[in-house]
């Protein structure tokens, strides 16, 4: 054998002449593979960044794909898929009003309000241009012109000045929709005389009235004033349901004031110096004062309006569904009658006892009357415009389509004419409305309407109607507000509440001055706003026409709810209102059982499947449940939007299937987050387990928030706050999760053996208790030891059980309880 030394010198040896072309042929062919790999990998790299340049000069290349009709084969809004937006303006600008969506083909929104957007068009077309316009396609101008704004769709309207005026009303909803675009139509009510200012001002409350003299330069550069005001304040007011704009036709006295804003229950005039559309706009916002307000549809940003007005103090809400087409809401009107009567302190405020008396009558009127309008309304659309009725019957559930209507004029004249003052401005506005057609209600023969329609045809629209005098302008507008009848028929029937006899009338005049609370009033779309309603714990489709009335107050967090069986009217929302400021209101409880089942299936003794099952509470349920004195209760509180509150539903089914031996051991849980429960019941850190000893409900205990939650640590606190018979029992069932185990003989011997000590140590306290319990007796006849005899009999039989008991089988569990039972029953 070879020296470490003797290797060494061999390794210094030259190389023999003979190996060495071979020693050098395996170096050169080592150098080609390792140069051959590197070339390889060079290679890889070079093919993949070209493929790479390759793709992105391709992918730079190629055009998206071509844009296609977003409103498929609808021939009543005219599609500029191709986002021309210069050929829209330029049909906005031949046309008097206009309504143009600009959106795009893949957002959601845009696709969602495309439905309604068609219904509005359909019910408006006779009148109102609609357009639509594809902001999104590449390189397009509409495109380039709104690259910063990403939110679609935006529904914009123009009006006889091109003046957008955006609508922010829903956009899925074409009833909101159409009561925009007919308040752009007419923004300005004309009166006759003063005692249509009356009628106005009953109804609509707050109402500015501008003296316009159309005889002079004057007059009518304060009448174009007034128009752009009031589309202007259509932003903030897009239904134009809080301040009625009117102009005033009867002449006026120098010292009056030209300007004045009618509020309920006083009247201002308007004596700035400068008057445009932006100071006038300002005052009224600035200056109106409203007893009730409908808060405006949720858009898609968030909006602090509601938590401002919970913010201010209690409110009263009213939620119920609103009905655009209508001019009176009834269940609104009732909520602003008793708003009305609430905030009148003044002893002589004569306006607000006259609002509220128009209110009255007209609340009579509309479910006594209207019935019979209807009915004649839809006689007269069946009778002269069949084709209206048979597409709302290919439609129950759409708005109404009136794309084939025309308007004749079978009719007689009426011969009530207006005033020939009330005409010519009537005349004269029109002229300035229709400004491009000159199309005018001044025409009074039979060469004058020809004239007309010369000049429609002329621009490439269609005359669909005929009116072209003041009495046949009357004669539509009967007709079409007869249509929007119907409509609203069709949008929401309203049915007369029952008269509540145990309703006491209660007055609430003035109590905004007696009483020492402050008070909102306000009302909630039910379509809009179920979420909010839901929030309250209150389920809208379990209402009478979804409408429900409520009283928040934010400080004291408490919320009191009209009960679901009882109609909201004036009465009884007014009864509501004076317990709440009485302090005699009952807090409502929200009240939600979880639908979904909370069971846990296992291999029973016979190895057949069994199942354990949590039972859900609810604020209703839980002071029966819990409070029963004869059952141990554990509740589990939780909330669906905790993670781990899954894990520890888990570990309580586990214990609760251990642990099902014991008959008066009760497992619950509550979904604490849709559950009002006492103040001292509450929960502020979910999960909370909360278990209430039987005949000890005071002495209720919470598992330790520092404690892991675990099947262990659960068991022992359960078993730490039950009563000896019933934490020997509990100790059994645990014994059997060694059921599944190999060495299960081994693991329930130990077991048994730990429970056979625990009942020992317990019989030892017990005969203690016992003796002592002998002296107390025969010092006081009053002491009674039979409990403590009733347990030491139960603990004497439990422990002779125990002795023979090697197996737990059904037989054993079996025999554990009928001790158990024939124990309570003693007790």
């Amino acid at each position: 054998m070879k020296s470490v030394a003797e290797d060494e010198l061999v390794a210094k040896e030259p190389p023999d002449e003979n190996t060495q072309p071979t020693n050098l042929y395996k170096q050169f062919e080592m150098f080609a593979k390792r140069v051959g790999k590197e070339l390889f990998f060079v290679f890889i790299i070079t093919c993949t960044t070209y493929a790479t340049l390759i793709n992105l000069q391709s992918d730079h290349d190629v055009k998206g794909p071509s844009p296609k009709p977003f409103f498929h084969g609808n021939l009543c809004v005219e599609d500029y898929y191709q986002g021309n937006l210069n050929d829209a303006l330029s049909k906005v600008s031949l046309v008097d009003l206009a309504v143009l969506m600009f959106y795009a083909p893949w957002d959601a929104d845009s696709i969602e309000s495309r439905q309604a957007f068609e219904e509005a068009c359909l019910i408006n077309k006779n009148e109102v241009y609609f357009g639509a316009v594809n902001c999104w396609q590449p390189e397009s101008v509409c495109n380039k012109l709104l690259k910063g704004n990403k939110i679609y769709p935006m529904i914009v309207a123009y009006d006889y000045k091109k003046t957008g005026v955006p609508y922010v009303g829903p956009l899925n909803n074409a009833a909101y929709l159409t009561r925009f675009i007919h308040e752009l139509k007419r923004p300005v009510q004309l009166l006759s005389n003063k005692l249509d200012l009356v009628k106005v001002h009953r109804k609509y409350h707050n109402v500015l009235v501008a003296s316009v003299d159309f005889k002079t330069t004057k007059g009518w550069d304060l009448y174009s004033v007034i128009l752009d005001a009031a589309i202007k304040h259509l932003k903030s007011d897009p239904l134009q349901m809080y301040v009625k704009w009117c102009v005033a036709t009867w002449p006026i006295n120098n010292d009056d004031p030209m300007i004045r804003l009618h509020l309920w229950n006083r009247t201002l005039a308007f004596n700035e110096s400068i008057i445009n559309d932006e100071t006038l706009v300002n005052w009224i916002l600035r200056e109106t004062r409203l007893t009730s307000r409908w808060i405006p549809s949720p858009g898609r940003s968030k909006t602090q309006l509601l938590d401002d007005t919970f913010k201010r103090g209690p409110v009263m809400i009213l939620f119920t569904p609103q009905n655009p087409y209508l001019d009176l809401h009834p269940t609104y009107s009732m909520l602003q009658a008793l708003s009305i009567e609430y905030f009148n302190c003044g002893k002589n405020n004569i306006q607000g006892h006259y609002i509220n008396k128009y209110l009255s009558k007209q609340l009579k009127l509309f479910f006594q009357e209207r019935p019979k309008q209807i009915k004649e309304c839809y006689k007269t659309v069946r009778d002269k415009y069949p084709e209206i009725i048979v597409n709302w019957q290919k439609k129950p559930n759409a708005t109404s389509s009136v794309g084939s209507r025309e308007w004749e004029t079978s009719e007689k004249e009426k011969t009530n004419t207006e005033s020939n003052y009330f005409n010519d401005a009537v005349c004269k506005i029109t002229e300035s409305l229709f400004f491009d057609i000159k199309l005018s209600y001044c025409f009074k023969n039979e060469h004058d309407t020809k004239t007309t329609e010369g000049l429609w045809k002329k621009s490439g629209m269609d005359l669909t109607s005929n009116y072209v005098s003041t009495d046949k302008f009357v004669d539509y507008w009967n007709e079409n507000d007869c249509y929007r009848a119907l409509l609203a028929d069709k949008y929401f029937k309203f049915s007369k509440p029952q008269e509540e006899s145990k309703i006491n009338v209660t007055s609430v005049l003035g109590l905004a001055c007696k009483a020492n609370k402050s008070m909102t009033f306000i009302a909630l779309d039910s379509n809009l706003f179920y979420h909010v309603a839901k929030g309250f714990g209150i389920n809208l489709n379990k209402y009478r026409e979804k409408t429900a009335a409520l009283i928040y107050d934010q400080k004291t967090e408490m919320v009191h709810i009209l009960p679901r069986t009882t109609h909201v009217t004036k009465e009884s929302m007014a009864k509501l209102l004076t317990e709440f400021l009485d302090n005699q209101a009952k807090r409502h409880l929200r009240s939600s059982s979880d639908p979904e089942m909370n069971f846990h299936s296992y291999n029973g003794q016979s190895k057949a499947k069994e199942s354990i099952e949590i039972q859900t509470l609810n604020s209703e349920n839980f002071k029966n449940a819990v409070f029963n004195n004869t059952e141990n209760v554990v509740v589990y509180f939780y909330t669906p939007i905790c993670a781990y509150c899954q894990v520890v539903a888990h570990v309580l089914l586990t214990v609760a299937r251990l642990m099902r031996n014991v008959k008066d051991l009760k497992f619950f849980r509550i979904n604490g987050s849709s559950n009002d429960l006492s103040w001292h019941l509450a929960v502020q850190t979910y999960p909370t387990v909360i278990i209430f000893p039987a005949k000890k409900k005071a002495e209720s205990y919470i598992f330790p928030y520092e404690t892991e939650i675990t099947s262990k640590n659960l068991s022992q606190f359960i078993l730490s706050n039950l009563s000896v018979e019933a934490r020997l029992l509990a100790m059994i069932g645990l014994c059997t999760v060694w059921d599944s185990s190999e060495d299960y003989s081994k693991h329930v011997h130990y077991c048994l053996r730990e429970i056979k000590l625990a009942c020992d140590d317990s019989i030892s306290k017990a005969l203690q208790s016992y003796r002592r319990g002998l002296v107390y007796k025969q010092r006081n006849t009053n002491v009674t030891i039979t409990p403590i005899f009733n347990r030491l009999r139960y603990l004497k039989a439990f422990s002779l059980v125990l002795d023979v008991t090697h197996k737990l089988n059904a037989k054993s569990m079996l025999k554990f309880g009928e001790i158990y039972n024939s124990y309570l029953m003693q007790s």
